[in-house]
């Protein structure tokens, strides 16, 4: 249940009594600042919804590189292969810590997360860019249904900029070329049937010349 209190400076504060769920303790939640008691009672509400729905206050104060240490030591290290533990925190050491190490849980945000992504993508590959969200979302998925210090994950469905599509020129053979590699590969030691099917090769590959030497009748 929330209590009001208006401060010397006019400002009002709310505080809120409540049973956390995690620890089956009793704990409050407070915010000042408010310019009017209905702000505050406004922003209480929506606190007390939260509790009601949750079970929690979700705080999010855990600094990203703390979290990330806790989640990989409790949650990966004892549960995937040692191969994939080390490919895992060594992108979180080498990128992910390196740009939100030094934010709060609760600072990470959709568009400035999107834009790092952006970024990653004019140095990586798509799939590497990927590999290196699919940490970042699961750990944060971890902080909202295992830890319980976050309400919700903010970067799920987040875009990965797409391999951009390249013309490939299929390169192949002329006869000329053709005719120096069976040259190469032909075995007077080898059996019949392995020249034969070099011939069938030969063949059919000079059908797109009709008037070429290669194309005539072979045995």
């Amino acid at each position: 249940m929330a209590s009001f209190r208006k401060h010397a400076n006019g400002s009002w504060e709310y505080r809120i009594r409540y049973k956390d769920r995690k620890s089956n303790k009793y704990k409050e939640k407070s915010k000042r600042g408010f310019k009017t008691k209905k702000e505050a009672q406004l922003a209480a509400a929506q606190v007390e919804m939260g509790i009601d729905y949750y079970g929690f206050v979700e705080d999010g104060d855990e600094k990203t590189d703390t979290y990330f240490e806790n989640w990989l030591e409790i949650y990966k290290k004892p549960n995937v292969k040692p191969i994939t533990y080390s490919l895992q925190e060594r992108n979180v050491r080498l990128n992910i810590l390196p740009r939100w190490g030094g934010y709060k849980l609760k600072e990470i945000n959709r568009n400035e997360y999107q834009k790092w992504i952006n970024e990653l993508r004019d140095h990586y590959s798509e799939g590497t860019v990927r590999r290196i969200h699919s940490i970042m979302n699961t750990a944060l998925n971890d902080a909202v249904y295992e830890f319980r210090i976050l309400r919700e994950n903010p970067i799920i469905r987040i875009n990965i900029p797409k391999d951009k599509k390249t013309n490939k020129t299929i390169k192949f053979f002329n006869i000329e070329e053709l005719d120096k590699f069976l040259n190469k590969v032909k075995d007077p030691q080898k059996k019949r049937s392995i020249n034969i099917q070099y011939s069938i090769m030969r063949f059919f590959l000079s059908w797109h010349e009709p008037d070429s030497a290669l194309a005539k009748p072979w045995h």
